[in-house]
Order: C-alpha cells, then sequence, then structure tokens
C-alpha cells in the first residue's frame, strides 16, 4: 500500500509540476538578449501608443486617419518580430497539454487587436490596434523576464559549484574539469582551494572550512580514511585524496537538485492561482462577447468591437501568472540564505501556517557523536587517581578507540608513567582491553550504550557517564520561536533526566515511534498546524503526519524525502527567521491575488459599459501588472527584523 501511495503523489506532484510550467513560462532562465529586446520593443510600443492617443484625440480626414494608423502599425512591427517566438512557443506547449494557461489571455487581446486593425485597414472605418497588441506583447515579455531573474536568484549562489566551474588537479599535474572526474580518481587539493568532489583523503591532513555545506563556523581537522565534501577548503595544507562520487552525485549537488525541483512545484496558493487562472481565460471570452452583442443592439458594429476588445485588453491576469510565483522563489531564495533548502512552494505556505514545533533531541538538538564526559571513581580507587588515568589515557590514544577524543579531558597529559602497555585490544561493539607491563589488565566499556565501566584487574575503577552536547542555537532557538507566540514541544525517546537538559518548558520522555505519531495526530485534532522536526526512523511515522516536517543535518535519506523543510547547520535558531519570512510571502501572495481580483472585477465591470478606451485598458493594464510584479520583487531585498 505504500508503493501505491507513494506513486499516486509522484504522478500527483507530475501533474502539479506540468501545471506550474504552463501557468506561468518563465520556469526556464531567459535569455540575457531578450532584456535589450523587451527594452527595445518598450520603446516602440510606448511611442506607437502615445501616437495612437493624440490621433484619436484629433480631428483628422479618414484619409488622414488611414495613413497616421498605418505609420503606428508600422512602428509597432518590430515588435512582434522581437518578442513573438518566445511568446509562441510558450503557447504551442499549452496546446499540446491542453491547458488553458496566461498565454491564453495574452493570445486573446493580441488576436483581437490585430483583427480590429486588420478589419479597419480593410473597411477604413473604426480604428487601428495594433499599438495594443504590441504593448500587451512586451507586458507578457516583461512578465516572463522577471519571473526568470527571480529563478535565477535562488539558483544563483550555487551556480559557482556547478560541476562544470569546479576544477580538480589531478597527481600528474593535469588539471580537469569536476565533471571529468570518475568515482576511484586521484586527486590533489590545495589550501584555499575548494574540494571539487566527495572525496577520502589517502594522503596528508588538513583543517577544513565546511560552513557553505554544514554551517559550522569552526574548521575541522581531517587526516587519512576521512571523507571531504565537496564545497569545503582546507586552510591549512594540501591532501591527496580518492573520489567517492561523481561530479553530479556529490551532496551539495544533490542539494541544488532539490531547490530546482522545489521551484517547479507549486504550494496550494499557487495552485488556487492557477485554478482561478483557468476559469478566468474562458470568463473573459464569455465577457467579451456578451459585452459585443449586448452592445451591437444599440450601436454600430465597429463601437460594439471597440468596447468589447476594451474588456479583452483590461483583463490582467499577472499577479496569478507572474507575481505569484516570483514571490515563493524569492521566499526559496530568503531560506537558502539562512541555510535551509525549501524543497517546495507548498513547503513555504505550510510554514507560515505552523503554530507548534515538535522536535526530537538525540541527533537533532543534539549533535551527534559528541559527547560530555564525567566519571565517579570507585572508594577502592581513590588513592590511585593518577595511576588510572595514565593507564586510561594509554589504553584509548594507542587503540585510537572512537571515544578516546571524548574521554581525553578525563586524563591528565602531565602525569607520570607508571609503567609501560603491552598489549590492547578492541572488542567491537563493546570496548577495549589493554595489558600492561607492571602485570595491570583494564578494560573500558558500555554497559547500556550510555554509561562507560573502567576496571582494573576485574575491580571496578570507575564509572563514566556521556552526556550528548546540545547545539550551542537551542537555547535562542526557543525564545525566539516562543516569541512568535509559538507552542514548542521536545519529544524523545530518551529519558526524562537526559531530556531535562533541553530548555523545552513541555517535554515528553521515553516516546516511542507510535507514540510521537499518536502526538501528531493529537495535536492535528486541535487545530494545530505542526512542523516536527527530526532525523531518524523513529520520527518518520510523526514526520509524516505533520503539517510539515524539517529533516536535520545527516539525516537519513527517507527522512529527508518525508520532509519540506531540510537544515544544513544545526543553527536552529534561523528556523524563527524562515517562518517570518514565510509569513511574508504568504502576505504577499495573498494581496496579490485579491488586488488581482478586485481589479479585474472593476476593470472589466468598467471596460462592458464603454467607459475606457483600449489603449487606456492597456495602460491601466500595464500598472496593475507592474503594481503586483515590484511587491513581490520587493521581498528580494527584505530582511526580516532581528
Amino acid at each position: 500500500m505504500l508503493l501505491d501511495t507513494n506513486h499516486l503523489r509522484s504522478a500527483t506532484s507530475d501533474r502539479q509540476q506540468q501545471a506550474a510550467q504552463i501557468a506561468c513560462a518563465c520556469l526556464e532562465e531567459a535569455p540575457a538578449s531578450l532584456w535589450w529586446r523587451i527594452g527595445g520593443s518598450a520603446f516602440l510600443a510606448m511611442n506607437g501608443m502615445v501616437f495612437s492617443i493624440a490621433l484619436n484625440g484629433s480631428d483628422v480626414t479618414p484619409a488622414e486617419r488611414y495613413n497616421l494608423e498605418l505609420t503606428v502599425f508600422f512602428v509597432t512591427l518590430p515588435v512582434f518580430f522581437l518578442l513573438s517566438w518566445e511568446f509562441l512557443q510558450a503557447t504551442w506547449r499549452s496546446l499540446l497539454l491542453r491547458q488553458l494557461s496566461i498565454e491564453f489571455l495574452f493570445l486573446l487581446g493580441i488576436v483581437s487587436s490585430l483583427t480590429a486593425s486588420a478589419l479597419f485597414f480593410i473597411r477604413g472605418t473604426g480604428n487601428g490596434y495594433a499599438d495594443v497588441a504590441a504593448m500587451l506583447l512586451v507586458i507578457y515579455a516583461l512578465g516572463r523576464q522577471i519571473g526568470a531573474y527571480g529563478k535565477q536568484r535562488v539558483l544563483e549562489s550555487w551556480e559557482e559549484w556547478s560541476p562544470s566551474k569546479r576544477q580538480a588537479h589531478r597527481l600528474n599535474g593535469e588539471t580537469v574539469s569536476a565533471a571529468d572526474v570518475q568515482p576511484g580518481d586521484k586527486i590533489r587539493v590545495f589550501p584555499g582551494e575548494v574540494v571539487p568532489v566527495d572525496c577520502r583523503i589517502i594522503a596528508g591532513s588538513a583543517f577544513l572550512h565546511e560552513s557553505s555545506i554544514t554551517g559550522e563556523s569552526l574548521a575541522n581537522g581531517k587526516s587519512i580514511g576521512d571523507q571531504v565534501m565537496a564545497g569545503s577548503f582546507p586552510i591549512d595544507a594540501s591532501f591527496d585524496a580518492e573520489v567517492t562520487a561523481p561530479a553530479s552525485g556529490n551532496q551539495i549537488d544533490q542539494v541544488r537538485a532539490l531547490i530546482e525541483s522545489g521551484l517547479s512545484r507549486p504550494g496550494q496558493e499557487q495552485r488556487t492561482a492557477m485554478k482561478v487562472l483557468r476559469w478566468f481565460v474562458p470568463f473573459v471570452v464569455l465577457a467579451s462577447i456578451a459585452t459585443f452583442l449586448w452592445h451591437s443592439q444599440n450601436m454600430v458594429w465597429d463601437q460594439a468591437v471597440f468596447i468589447a476588445l476594451s474588456v479583452t485588453v483590461i483583463a490582467c491576469p499577472c499577479a496569478l501568472g507572474f507575481a505569484t510565483p516570483l514571490a515563493v522563489w524569492t521566499a526559496i531564495a530568503k531560506l537558502r540564505e539562512l541555510g535551509i533548502v525549501a524543497r517546495s512552494g507548498e513547503a513555504i505556505e505550510k510554514l507560515a501556517e505552523i503554530d507548534t514545533v515538535v522536535f526530537d533531541k538525540t541527533g537533532t538538538l543534539t549533535l551527534p557523536e559528541e559527547y560530555t564526559a564525567t566519571w565517579q571513581v570507585s572508594p577502592a580507587w581513590q588513592n590511585q587517581v593518577a595511576e588510572l588515568r595514565f593507564l586510561l589515557r594509554e589504553a584509548e590514544v594507542s587503540s585510537r578507540h572512537a571515544l578516546s577524543r571524548t574521554l581525553a579531558p578525563l586524563w591528565n597529559s602531565t602525569v607520570n608513567a607508571t609503567t609501560t602497555l603491552t598489549q590492547v585490544r578492541l572488542l567491537p561493539g563493546v570496548g577495549i582491553e589493554a595489558d600492561f607491563q607492571n602485570g595491570r589488565h583494564l578494560f573500558a566499556g558500555t554497559v547500556d550504550g550510555h554509561q562507560l565501566v573502567v576496571r582494573v584487574d576485574e575491580v571496578l575503577a570507575a564509572t563514566i557517564d556521556l552526556v550528548e552536547k546540545q547545539a550551542p542555537s537551542v537555547s535562542p532557538a526557543i525564545k525566539e520561536l516562543e516569541s512568535l507566540f509559538i507552542k514548542v514541544i521536545l519529544s524523545t525517546g530518551d529519558s526524562a533526566d537526559r531530556a531535562s537538559a533541553i530548555p523545552i518548558s513541555t517535554q515528553l520522555s521515553r516516546q516511542s515511534p507510535a507514540q510521537k505519531h499518536a502526538l501528531m495526530l493529537q495535536l492535528h485534532d486541535e487545530g494545530r498546524k505542526v512542523l516536527f522536526a527530526g532525523d531518524g526512523l523513529n520520527d518518520s511515522a510523526a514526520m509524516a503526519w505533520s503539517h510539515v516536517a524539517c529533516a536535520a543535518p545527516d539525516s537519513a535519506a527517507w527522512v529527508r524525502d518525508l520532509s519540506g523543510l531540510l537544515f544544513l547547520h544545526r543553527d536552529w535558531s534561523q528556523l524563527a527567521r524562515a517562518i517570518v519570512i514565510a509569513r511574508k510571502t504568504r502576505k504577499v501572495v495573498r494581496w496579490n491575488i485579491g488586488f488581482s481580483l478586485a481589479y479585474n472585477a472593476f476593470g472589466i465591470i468598467a471596460a462592458s459599459a464603454g467607459l475606457l478606451h483600449p489603449v487606456a485598458s492597456a495602460l491601466i493594464m500595464m500598472a496593475s501588472s507592474l503594481t503586483v510584479i515590484i511587491y513581490s520583487m520587493q521581498l528580494m531585498d527584505w530582511e526580516p527584523a532581528e
């Protein structure tokens, strides 16, 4: 059943993605030359429109009008050669998918204007509207290019990380593109240079900055056998490494792919805008036809066409087709700057609705494999602590046990040697055993997965407690979320004692996966919109039933698949800022849709009543289009208050 559900979800997602691409033909970045074509076309169209306004306000003879309208036609004619190709391509894609898109409404206005102009030149009566058709094409191209710019803003910070832009140095001195290296190839990375691909160190060691990938501000030491991620860079030394993944399979490229796919997945409000758009096109057509039929009963045919054309031209779906996706894409870019990947527009919309955040503890609010160690020395060894420290240090350091760095604060490096280590043995999954020259035998190993014991000569010498280290941002993150009137809950499978170190007032401990899932159902029944932040299998059921899920860094693959949001670091204080950005985006989107509906309602009524000239309708439409687009673009430079 799970496979069937996933298949259905995938099919639905594909349909939504196709609809998003049709509703706004700006998902592919427009060529830079289009800005020049738009600028030149706008100059010609505006001049033609100004000339037409002057002509309509002047008392001229029919012959003079004919010649002057012909001049307007030839002035605006280059616009159709400069801008029609992209428009016709998008319209053709809509036809292939049998979708009524924004292109059809523009097509209707352009064809109507050119048809009325053709009738004028054939019959010699009425007016020409080539300038109106040209202006409609300019408005469409401008909205399309701004949409492309919005998407480009999301991805431009990742462009330098594309495989074709990264360089790799082979051990023979050859420098190639990262796209040309394959798993198993050997490369050399120099200080200050970006690691081009995911790799494993085979010679040398270095401190590496990984802030662009993980968000950690401190450099991490890496040596032979350690994995290094593409996008990090060494700061003090070079090293040789073996490539472990193809250029397109690196973690940084996977994140980039998630962002790209997220741009094509519309959210609920975007889908609402698309539904309105599908009804909007036939509504405008019917309104235009009804206007023509009504006025043709009381006036000449040319005047009825004149008024019906105003209805077609005044209709403006730009808030639905251009401004709404632009606002969502900008929000995705803003979250990326915070180190958060939003996998779809829907994730942004759901994030704006959040009123409750539930955190997992282990691996989410705590740092993986990082502990604070404390010990209790048994009475039998109270007078021999120095020797115990020495024995433990020699055994752990010589064995290179995984916990040796964690336990390092327990021994004193200046203690005098009392004997010599003769043998050390690793006990997989348990700990270590060590023998010393003076006959001492030491065992250090786990009892219950958290507590370690140290025995010397089969006698208990000390117990060691390991406490997970919290991410430094946990406390400020909780305060910032609560300042937004968001309820914060801790749901952990760990004990209450260990959970108590987390500064969250509402805590649920010893939670099984089923209990976490039940918590989601309970909060849902209470009407709450819940964000669940987790990292492992025990969180997956709860995350699947949350309003929106957030995956912590280093989460399991299936957790990332379930999540609408992916954190690239452990600075959870950025979550509150992300919610503020999402709420601002929702406000912009709703304002755009509301403005569009109100504008079109009043505009179509006024045009149907014969109160608007087609040229005036085109100017008003242009103003409304620019209004919603500019309102959406202000998100690009907007920053949430600290």
